[in-house]
């Protein structure tokens, strides 16, 4: 499964070169060997799925029959405008391109360092897992919870996403889907979480889990609970998914896009949507919670669990940015917000 994700940026690169009479001093020193590099403004960026133009100045036009070629970029020309275009390539380096520009009275050739400009690096939105987990238990979180953007992150590219090194009594590792982790001791503890992508750009956050005592979660005897389940399926019935009385489902951010959540804990996935994984959220009146996730496997032959996994890399795909807010979400960088704000319309017990 490829990332469907890609973020479009603003308006083509410019690059307006103003040559007055004067500009016919560069072509002398160059065959004097007093400036062999290219003038200023001589150097060209590609921008990340764009375009680039190079355009002369008033009173001066570009000879096209003597623009060159660069190997891996497209080249187009009229006498106005150069306009550069290439597909990303984190090993195309740098090349020359040689413009020849004439005006009424003299020509002049100038010579363009042209390079590519890398995509933005990836993010991971999320620093805080707000809800506990008990010391001893074993966690799971779906990967697209973390609210991670990547331009360039593909099943084939290079892009992982690694656990780095972890405090004593701490276990966490990760699969193409999900973040496990579990602790022998309680209180906060921060996990080293680094997204590397295709261009081999990286972000390092330190995630923060709080972990209490078994005990004060063993009170509620698993009053609520959810499961982490692969399907190849469009539609789920999440109240299948998890258990517990009287309880509220609600679909987290960041969601992908083509995802719907009913009040009545359906969910639906747009048919042309890709493939998807999503975080839901189980509340119990007396204020309990857990969480599941659904990850969308069009190859799976049938509904199963997903299986923690304890490896510290693992190969990173399902990338989405979030795609609106739900009643629940709430500004910030955390996961699953103010308690007080989940729990706004809930009925005491």
């Amino acid at each position: 499964m490829r990332s469907s994700l890609f973020w479009r940026r603003g308006a083509a690169a410019l690059l307006a070169l103003v040559l007055p009479v004067a500009s016919v001093a560069l072509s002398a020193q160059a065959e004097e060997g007093e400036d062999d590099g290219p003038p200023p403004n001589g150097a060209v960026l590609i921008p990340y799925q764009e375009t680039a133009d190079i355009r002369p100045g008033e009173g001066w036009l570009i000879d096209c029959a003597k623009v060159g070629t660069i190997d891996g970029a497209t080249i187009t020309c009229t006498p106005e405008t150069i306009t550069l275009a290439a597909a990303y390539d984190p090993d195309w380096g740098e090349h020359s391109l040689t413009v020849h520009m004439v005006s009424t009275h003299t020509d002049v050739s100038i010579s363009y360092t042209i390079g590519m400009e890398p995509p933005p690096a990836p993010e991971i939105a999320i620093e805080r897992l707000d809800m506990p987990v008990a010391v001893g238990a074993q966690a799971m979180l779906p990967l697209a919870a973390l609210g991670i953007s990547c331009e360039m992150c593909t099943e084939d590219g290079g892009a992982v996403i690694e656990v780095g090194e972890l405090p004593p009594g701490l276990s966490a590792g990760v699969s193409k889907t999900h973040f496990s982790v579990r602790s022998s001791v309680t209180g906060d503890v921060e996990i080293p979480l680094q997204v590397t992508d295709d261009a081999g750009q990286a972000v390092t956050v330190n995630l923060v889990v709080s972990f209490v005592p078994a005990d004060d979660e063993a009170a509620g005897e698993e009053a609520v609970g959810a499961l982490h389940t692969v399907s190849s399926a469009s539609e789920w019935d999440l109240a299948e998914l998890s258990w517990g009385e009287d309880v509220t489902i609600l679909c987290t951010e960041p969601r992908p896009p083509g995802l719907s959540c009913a009040p009545d804990g359906t969910a639906k996935l747009a048919k042309d949507a890709a493939p998807a994984q999503f975080m839901f959220r189980v509340i119990g009146a007396d204020g309990a919670q857990s969480w599941g996730s659904v990850t969308v496997d069009e190859a799976a032959e049938s509904d199963g669990l997903a299986i923690p996994d304890w490896r510290s890399e693992a190969p990173l795909e399902l990338v989405y940015a979030p795609s609106g807010k739900d009643d629940s979400a709430v500004e910030g960088e955390s996961l699953l917000g103010p308690l007080t704000l989940l729990l706004e319309g809930i009925p005491g017990p």
